[in-house]
C-alpha cells in the first residue's frame, strides 16, 4: 500500500495491508499523547458541526424518514453531547490513579495506569448508523488506540458520507475507515489479530465474531439484541402506559436494539391497553401511517417481506398493511400470538407488537425467566413493590420502570447486554474504559537502605512470627 493512504478501505485486498499499516503506527507512539487523542477528538466535532445537515440527511434517506427530529435525537446529538463530555474529561480519564499500598509492599507506591489496548476494530451496524459508528469510536480515540472503523454497508448513504468525512478530519495514519463491503470484509477482518474488537449487531453474527475473538485470546464488546419484554401490570395509568409504549415501540420504525419487542399484560386489562394503544398509534401517525412524515421504513425490502410474513402467527388487532417493495411496514398491534412461531421466538426488530396476557405476576416473571437473557426489561407498575419484585426477580442488560428507551440518553448509565443479549458496557467514561487496559503499576524504592532484610532467606522464627502479623 502506497505511503498516500488516505484511510479508506474499498477492497478486501486493502484489510490486511491496512491493519498492518494501523500497527506500525501504533507502535511507533503515535496514538499515545494527550495531545494526539484531543486532535482527534476536535476533528470529529468540527465534523460534525460542519456538516450536521448532511450527516442528517444521510440517516434520514437510508431509514425513509421525512422529518429530522428523530435521527436528530439519536443519531447526531447523543454522540455530540458524549464527545463534548469526553473532551471535557479526557486528562482526568487518562490520569494515573493513585491506590492504596499494603505494608507488606513498603516502601512503595500503587497506581493503576490508562494503558491503550492497541490496534482494535469497531464494527457498527445500520439501524443507528451514525451513533453506533461514532460513539465507541470516540471512546477508542480517546483512549489512545488506532482504529479500524467497519460501518454497515446496508445504511449505505451514512457509510458513503462518514467514509468520505472521517479521512478529512482525522490522522489516517492510525484511523481507517471501510463502508462499501459484506461478509467478506468482515470476514477478513475477523481472520486478523486485534487488540480488542467492538461489535454491535446481531446475536448470530455476534457468535461468530467472539468465536473469531476467541481464537486469539481478544477481549471483545457485543452490543447484542433479543427479544426485550415489557411487562404491564393492572395499577398502571393504561393511556399513559400505551403512549409511552407505543413511542419506544414504533421509534425508528421498531428497528431499536433495546426496543420492545413483545408486551406481557395482565388479562384484566388487556382489551383497555390495546384499545388505548390503538389510540396512541393514530394520534402519533394518523389514520394512514404510510402518508405520515413522522414514521419511516424498514432498511430493505427483504427485512420487510419478514416481517409481513411474521404477522402470519398471531390475530392482527391494528394496522397489518406491509408493502415490502416500498420499505413500508405499518405499525401493528397482534394478539393471540402463536409462542412457538419465529414472531416469538426471534427478535422482531420491527413495528410489530405481539400481546400475551397473564393472570398473576409471577407468570410475567417465569415467562421472561424461561427464555434468554434480554438487552432490555421495561415494567409499567403503579406499585413500588412490585417494582421492586421484578427488579429482583429477573436478568437484563438495563431495566425501565414505566417508561422505554430513556436508558440510552444517560451516558451516567452502562450500556451493554448480559448472557446472550451481550458482553461489556459502554457510554461515558465506561466507553474510554473499555478500551483501555488497566495497567498495574508499583513504584518501589532504589536505595539500599531501606531494603528491608525481612522478606529474604534465610527464613527465621523472628521473621515468622513478623510476617505473620503484618500481611
Amino acid at each position: 500500500m502506497s505511503d498516500d493512504f488516505d484511510g479508506r478501505v474499498t477492497t478486501v485486498a486493502q484489510v490486511d495491508e491496512t491493519v498492518e499499516r494501523l500497527r506500525a503506527s501504533f507502535m511507533a507512539g503515535k496514538t499515545r499523547p494527550l495531545a494526539w487523542r484531543r486532535q482527534q477528538l476536535e476533528g470529529l466535532k468540527a465534523m460534525m458541526n460542519e456538516n450536521k445537515d448532511r450527516i442528517v440527511r444521510s440517516v434520514m434517506e437510508d431509514l425513509g424518514k421525512q422529518l429530522p427530529i428523530e435521527v436528530l435525537a439519536s443519531e447526531y446529538n447523543l454522540p455530540l453531547t458524549e464527545l463534548e463530555e469526553t473532551l471535557h474529561s479526557l486528562s482526568r480519564w487518562a490520569s494515573p490513579e493513585d491506590v492504596y499500598t499494603p505494608i507488606a509492599a513498603q516502601p512503595a507506591t500503587s497506581h493503576i495506569y490508562q494503558q491503550p489496548k492497541g490496534v482494535v476494530l469497531i464494527i457498527s451496524p445500520w439501524n443507528y448508523p451514525c451513533n453506533l459508528a461514532l460513539v465507541p469510536l470516540i471512546g477508542a480515540l480517546a483512549a489512545g488506540n488506532a482504529v479500524f472503523l467497519k460501518v454497515s454497508a446496508y445504511a449505505a448513504n451514512t457509510a458513503s458520507t462518514l467514509v468520505e468525512l472521517l479521512p478529512r478530519y482525522l490522522d489516517t495514519s492510525c484511523v481507517a475507515v471501510e463502508g462499501v463491503g459484506g461478509r467478506q470484509v468482515i470476514k477478513q477482518l475477523l481472520a486478523n489479530r486485534w487488540d480488542h474488537i467492538f461489535f454491535t449487531g446481531s446475536v448470530s453474527v455476534g457468535r461468530l465474531v467472539g468465536e473469531a475473538a476467541g481464537r486469539n485470546l481478544t477481549p471483545c464488546t457485543l452490543e447484542l439484541g433479543g427479544k426485550n419484554p415489557c411487562i404491564v401490570d393492572a395499577t398502571v395509568d393504561v393511556r399513559l402506559a400505551a403512549r409511552r409504549i407505543a413511542w419506544g415501540k414504533f421509534f425508528n420504525t421498531g428497528q431499536t436494539c433495546i426496543g420492545v419487542d413483545y408486551l406481557l399484560c395482565d388479562e384484566r386489562i388487556e382489551a383497555e391497553l390495546i384499545a388505548a394503544l390503538k389510540e396512541a398509534v393514530v394520534q402519533f401517525y394518523g389514520e394512514e401511517p404510510h402518508q405520515s412524515a413522522s414514521y419511516g421504513r424498514i432498511i430493505s425490502e427483504a427485512h420487510a417481506r419478514r416481517l409481513q410474513a411474521l404477522m402470519a402467527h398471531g390475530e392482527v388487532v391494528h394496522g397489518g398493511e406491509a408493502v415490502p417493495a416500498e420499505k413500508y411496514v405499518a405499525p401493528t398491534i397482534l394478539r393471540a400470538v402463536d409462542l412457538a412461531s419465529e414472531l416469538m421466538t426471534d427478535e422482531i426488530f420491527g413495528p410489530l407488537l405481539p400481546i400475551i396476557t397473564f393472570k398473576e405476576l409471577d407468570e410475567a416473571l417465569r415467562f421472561v425467566n424461561e427464555r434468554p437473557v434480554c438487552l432490555a426489561l421495561y415494567f409499567f407498575s403503579a406499585e413500588s413493590r412490585a417494582q421492586e419484585r421484578v427488579l429482583a426477580g429477573t436478568r437484563s442488560g438495563s431495566a425501565v420502570i414505566n417508561d422505554v428507551l430513556m436508558q440510552f440518553t444517560n451516558s451516567a448509565l452502562p450500556f451493554g447486554g448480559c448472557g446472550e443479549s451481550g458482553m461489556g458496557a459502554y457510554h461515558g467514561k465506561r466507553t474510554f474504559d473499555t478500551f483501555t487496559h488497566k495497567r498495574a503499576v508499583m513504584k518501589s524504592t532504589a536505595r539500599n537502605w531501606l531494603d528491608l532484610p525481612l522478606r529474604y532467606p534465610p527464613y527465621s522464627d523472628k521473621k515468622t512470627w513478623i510476617v505473620d502479623k503484618v500481611t
